[in-house]
């Protein structure tokens, strides 16, 4: 589950204040993404100064909401930036991922550091009130890079779930993603995603295979998609991987609300 959380700023500069209701935020959030379609906000926010439990409704804030995501294997630990503000306060590891965080608008520029604070990758971004998305570091560690999805919907049901697919193994041919019964992705290369597809709640297995040997590289079963949530499912590691590594090619789901 992925929390709502604030850009770290420590001079508070052009970040949104700090939220507490996490829970009712993350609904309210995601209900606009299926009802609107498309760009969100929230409506709940709150006072930097105010610590009592009191909770007050604001017009929707000026701020873009975003997922970050350690999709390199061998990368350590990282740190997301946005211009100068550090996004995370703990080290994300491989295949670990946190969000969203309010961002503040505009042209800005992501980054990604290791511990030591040296920049591994950079990726700019405009963004717009309202603005969903999701940032990863892909790539091996000495190719790292960021590559951003827009978290949007055309059209949805709230009696449905949406899922999307991300090829993020870095030497992987391009892929396909088939369920039981459907086609998810007939040819995904390094990096391409598919659109949000609407899917009937219940159970799911997938079979990712290489298009061009037609080796099955990885099966998902019994994946269970819940109506009104959205998901994201990212294939990672290596097809062959180097020696010393165990980050075989597998996949990891990202549940975008509760």
């Amino acid at each position: 589950m992925l929390n709502i959380l604030l850009e770290r700023n420590p001079f508070n500069v052009d970040a949104s204040c700090v939220i507490k209701k996490l829970n009712t935020m993350k609904t309210t959030f995601f209900k606009r993404l299926l009802l609107c379609v498309g760009m969100v906000g929230i409506l709940s926010s709150c006072s930097l100064d105010d610590d009592s439990n009191n909770y007050v409704n604001y017009p929707e804030p000026e701020v873009a909401y975003g997922i970050i995501a350690n999709a390199s294997p061998a990368s350590g630990d990282l740190f997301f930036f946005a211009d100068t503000n550090r996004v995370n306060d703990t080290p994300l590891a491989f295949t670990n991922a946190l969000g969203y965080y309010n961002f503040a608008l505009g042209n800005r520029v992501l980054s990604v550091k290791n511990s030591a604070g040296n920049t591994l990758a950079t990726q700019n971004i405009t963004l717009e009130r309202g603005d969903a998305f999701s940032a990863f570091a892909v790539n091996t560690f000495d190719d790292l890079e960021i590559v951003v999805y827009r978290d949007s919907i055309a059209s949805a049901n709230a009696g449905k779930a949406y899922v999307r697919f991300i090829n993020l193994s870095p030497d992987a041919d391009p892929i396909s993603v088939s369920g039981t019964t459907q086609t998810f992705a007939a040819s995904l290369a390094f990096k391409q995603a598919t659109p949000f597809t609407e899917v009937t709640p219940g159970s799911y297995d997938f079979t990712y295979k290489d298009i061009a040997t037609q080796d099955t590289l990885a099966q998902d079963s019994a994946v269970a998609f819940r109506a009104g949530r959205i998901y994201t499912i990212y294939t990672k590691g290596f097809t062959t991987p180097p020696t010393g590594s165990n980050d075989t090619f597998s996949t990891k789901v990202i549940q975008h609300n509760n």
